[in-house]
């Protein structure tokens, strides 16, 4: 599969910007630089000095430029060159000493990055993920051998969590029945939303806290071909959690799990483990994931095998459609489901 450009892609959290030491990436097949100079402009660069092509990321930020490790040399966050130390007294840094530097966008707590043709850079979608400015958050990487496409899909399956995540999520989730679900989809070109009811079956102890309601409201969403979205809303807490993914090679994929929540800890106001308690069930989670992400591509490639559908796989459905619409304008070959005309 070819990587899908002419998107936006989050680069890293701001969080990730703190100590302004510049962060390698690497995104779609592009080696890049991030970093936040001392006034707070933030550059996305190609990674690498055009001096002796090291990587600029091997030196550090110093006041409005980063500079070269090797042997100084320092771009300001248009990917000009500006300083270079050995350069005879009198004389200036040539306008053409330059790498190059890619658009941004600060949005969401996020660093966006666009990569491919700028000319089509008004039709790429930055997700709405509001929650990200309102709510604490906890965040981590994960790197995995798997289908992309199959990966974009994992957060908004309602019907693996209650068997992939038996251990970690449990009851707290709810649950679905065999009964038909009702996803009361909205379908646009770039993106899709939902929601849906999964029965509240949680402990007396997640009642007590969570509430007694009979049904959990559950949200999802999809942005092409980088963001999924599961909301999982209780009568007064919430928790929110993104996935953001895209190819790093041929043979890698890199996830950015994101979880936010409100009032999930609100009655212990002293509780100093919120951010860690709520890292590490969100990275158990995600490695639960991974198990099945990575045996679905090993037993693809091996078989050449493709994936078949049953009439309640109606997000599925509608996912793939949306999914291999879009991807007609950068890929070519991909295989569609092959969906299963009778119940067995």
């Amino acid at each position: 599969m070819e990587m899908i450009r002419n998107q936006w892609y989050l680069a890293c959290l701001l969080d990730e910007l703190k100590h302004q030491n510049p962060l390698k990436k690497k995104i779609v097949g592009q080696e890049l630089v991030v970093f936040k100079t001392e006034s707070g402009k933030i550059g996305v660069m190609e990674d690498r000095c055009c001096h002796r092509n090291v990587n600029l990321s091997l030196g550090k930020v110093q006041g409005e430029t980063i500079k070269c490790g090797y042997h100084g040399w320092e771009y300001n966050t248009q990917g000009a060159c500006t300083c270079i130390p050995s350069l005879p007294e009198g004389e200036t840094v040539p306008r053409t000493v330059r790498i190059e530097a890619y658009p941004v966008e600060v949005k969401h707590q996020a660093v966006w990055v666009y990569i491919g043709d700028e000319a089509l850079m008004s039709q790429a979608i930055i997700p709405p993920m509001t929650e990200l400015d309102e709510f604490p958050i906890v965040y981590n990487y994960h790197f995995l051998d798997a289908d992309l496409k199959l990966v974009a899909e994992s957060l908004i399956d309602a019907y693996h969590i209650n068997h992939v995540h038996s251990a970690s999520i449990k009851t707290f989730m709810g649950n679905l029945y065999g009964e038909d679900v009702e996803f009361n989809l909205n379908i646009q070109d770039k993106y899709l939303t939902g929601e849906y009811l999964r029965h509240n079956d949680s402990s007396i102890w997640e009642k007590l806290y969570f509430g007694f309601d009979k049904e959990i409201k559950t949200k999802f969403g999809f942005w092409f071909p980088h963001t999924s979205k599961l909301d999982i809303q209780f009568k007064k807490r919430r928790m929110v959690i993104y996935e953001h993914f895209y190819q790093v090679d041929e043979h890698t994929i890199s996830m950015c799990q994101i979880t936010a929540w409100q009032k999930i800890f609100n009655e212990f106001p002293l509780f100093i483990f919120d951010k860690p308690f709520m890292l590490n069930k969100s990275n158990k989670i995600v490695e639960e994931d991974i198990v099945f992400l990575e045996n679905n591509k090993r037993i693809k490639d091996e078989t050449g095998k493709r994936d078949i559908l049953i009439q309640s796989d109606t997000v599925t459905f509608e996912f793939s459609k949306l999914w291999n619409r879009n991807l007609k304008a950068n890929t070519v070959g991909y295989d569609e489901p092959v969906e299963a005309k009778d119940k067995e």
